[in-house]
């Protein structure tokens, strides 16, 4: 942008284009407001990724918005965890995966489950078996790494971490899959937004 301003100013001094100013100071004032008032309109909406609710949810609360449940992992090495599902929602992108851990209230959801749902999401994630803190469901959070096309990635055996991020929701932590951060909260608000309001 600055870039552009200072060729404008360049070319104004030295007479434009066959000299004419006024037409060229003109135009600059018309793509300068029209760049500024673009700017001003733009809202970015940002998804919490902490969402305080009281209620206590269980799987049928997310079976009831749609998750589709696959497997139940054993919770008995998840610190403060009493129960945890693994499945999918259908988002308009298709399937989309979703780890669910339940934990007795809202404030153990985030003093036991912030640290260990960081450990397995983001592009950093640590989805090793001999460094994880919990193994259970260690497969299901990595996937095959895409470069362009399902194909290539199915050939190349390249993974990488399924769960970009995360969201807790009342006494739910959500890994949710996703390519960057943002799709994975969209995700997970996606879930939540489905959620009976009772």
């Amino acid at each position: 942008m600055n870039r552009i301003i200072k060729n404008v100013i360049v070319w104004i001094k030295y007479g434009g284009i066959f000299g004419f100013k006024p037409l060229v100071v003109t135009s600059l004032f018309l793509i300068s407001a029209t760049l500024f008032a673009c700017d001003s309109n733009q809202t970015e909406t940002t998804l919490k990724q902490v969402i305080d609710d009281a209620r206590t949810f269980n799987v049928e609360d997310l079976r009831t918005a749609g998750m589709k449940t696959a497997k139940q992992y054993d919770v008995s090495d998840l610190p403060g965890g009493i129960d945890a599902w693994y499945g999918f929602i259908k988002t308009s992108s298709g399937p989309m995966d979703i780890e669910a851990r339940f934990y007795a209230s809202h404030s153990e959801a985030i003093s036991l489950g912030t640290s260990l749902a960081e450990e397995v999401s983001g592009e950093d994630a640590n989805v090793d078996k001999e460094t994880t803190t919990w193994l259970e469901g260690l497969k299901d959070r990595t996937r095959l790494s895409s470069g362009g096309t399902a194909d290539l990635a199915a050939w190349s055996g390249q993974r990488r971490p399924n769960y970009a991020d995360f969201v807790i929701f009342g006494n739910i932590v959500l890994l949710c899959q996703g390519d960057d951060s943002s799709q994975s909260v969209q995700v997970c608000h996606e879930l939540i937004a489905a959620l009976p309001d009772n």
